[in-house]
């Protein structure tokens, strides 16, 4: 038997494989999969990989909360959708070639959104998202939360990570990690100082030197 692809992290419509379960049907590895809808399943790999199987079945359902917010009319998956699962794949998927600036960096998904896909559309559409807009991290250290997120167009998001990425104290270069530490107070409130224009010794004392 050939070596085993680990399909551990990666999405198939929508079941996210958690793990392989140590059975084995028909010469298979069966994984663990947890549906968007919370329902956990098990699954062949054949059927996960050929696309055959794309939730625990709760799509089917006559009673399920879709409402097209899934799967456009076309039957693709809706932009909401895609930024949904991006977000999971760049924290929890190993292989992915992001999960070094996310995952590997500490940052995860709050299990409100994490578990369901609902929830986070219930707020992007309560907070301004339209198509032309990205989610944006307010505190690009922090995780992807409803107190830490927003949406942003292309141009100001990219803006904010090349102007903020570093602040400059003493003559020397700190990250916003680093800097909030030394200076006793959250990241959050580092980055939105820093964002308004104040300088780091106005971010340490806590006000506006010209005030």
């Amino acid at each position: 038997m050939g070596t085993k692809k680990d399909l551990t992290g990666q999405q198939f419509g929508r079941l996210t494989v958690v793990k392989d379960t140590g059975i084995r049907a028909n010469h298979q590895v069966v994984w663990l999969c947890k549906c968007d809808c919370g329902t956990e399943k098990n699954i062949r790999t054949s059927d996960l990989t050929s696309q055959k199987v794309k939730s625990c079945g709760c799509s089917k359902s006559k009673g399920h909360r879709t409402h097209g917010l899934t799967f456009d009319k076309s039957g693709k998956q809706t932009r909401l959708y895609r930024i949904w699962s991006g977000m999971k794949t760049r924290c929890y998927n190993r292989k992915h070639h992001s999960y070094k600036d996310y995952g590997l960096r500490g940052i995860t998904v709050c299990d409100e959104w994490r578990n369901s896909f609902d929830a986070f559309y219930s707020w992007a559409v309560s907070n301004g998202y339209q198509d032309n807009l990205t989610i944006d991290r307010i505190d690009p250290d922090g995780d992807y939360e409803p107190s830490n997120c927003r949406w942003e167009d292309n141009v100001t998001q990219q803006k904010n990570r090349r102007t903020c990425n570093f602040i400059s104290y003493n003559g020397q270069k700190y990250t916003l990690s680093d800097f909030a530490e030394i200076a006793h107070i959250s990241r959050t409130t580092v980055y939105k100082r820093l964002r308004c224009g104040w300088s780091a010794d106005e971010i340490i004392n806590g006000r506006r030197i010209d005030q």
